[in-house]
């Protein structure tokens, strides 16, 4: 019996190219390839049930997609999803921060903007990253000699990409602090691993399942108000 018709979802004007780029690109990341193809469907008419069947997903994730899309165009689709995009490596030095900004950079390089939070490490400001995002944003360094110029550029909202780096002794205000205790508590604590490579494939095979199963984005529950010390009785 063939599924009922839909309505065909109306794309905003030049949407449908910035939609099947991100499903032909083999960098961006699964979900937003997913979203995008949910959407393309919709705009040919399919019927809800038959993406459904297509896609392997539910009746429920189809319209979730379509009415953002309808609400909020393509920026809807890049919702936080508190999903972790994990990268290990034996050390930190600037080269390879930089390939990890490369990488970001990359992964959403569809998106308008792409804002990055991140401690005061001197290797988040090096030269090399500085590099990475100017090619990224197609825009100039100009002359970038100290350390204070290069957090100026990248903080420079201006640029696609933006930099936001914590007050001093408070990494704690990052949300990845939050899932780094998570991981601690979920696989390194009390854990046994026979060498180094069994905790690297022990923590990079938790990050698939946390993006699969658990990943949902952190919501704050301070409300800003001063924590008043308990009165104790004299």
């Amino acid at each position: 019996m063939p599924f009922p018709p839909a309505q065909p979802l109306q794309l905003r004007p030049g949407d449908r190219d910035i939609l099947e780029s991100m499903v032909r690109k083999r960098t961006l990341a699964q979900r937003l390839v997913f979203r995008a193809r949910i959407v393309l469907c919709c705009a040919e008419g399919l019927p809800h049930r038959q993406i459904k069947r297509c896609l392997n997903t539910s009746v429920d994730t189809v319209l979730r997609w379509r009415n953002r899309y309808e609400q909020e165009g393509i920026d809807g689709l890049e919702v936080a999803t508190g999903e972790v995009m994990g990268l290990l490596t034996p050390n930190r030095p600037a080269e390879v921060f930089a390939e990890f900004i490369q990488w970001i950079c990359q992964t959403y390089s569809e998106s308008r903007s792409i804002h990055i939070v991140l401690d005061n490490l001197n290797t988040h400001c090096h030269a090399l990253t500085c590099q990475v995002v100017a090619d990224f944003c197609q825009c100039t360094m100009g002359e970038i000699k100290t350390g204070r110029q290069r957090r100026d550029f990248l903080m420079d909202q201006s640029k696609r990409v933006v930099f936001h780096f914590t007050p001093s002794h408070a990494s704690w205000l990052n949300q990845i602090e939050i899932w780094f205790s998570t991981l601690a508590r979920k696989v390194i604590r009390r854990g046994n691993f026979s060498s180094l490579d069994d905790l690297q494939n022990r923590i990079i095979k938790f990050i698939e399942y946390y993006n699969e199963y658990l990943a949902k984005p952190y919501k704050w529950t301070y409300t800003g108000k001063p924590l008043a010390a308990e009165k104790k009785a004299a």
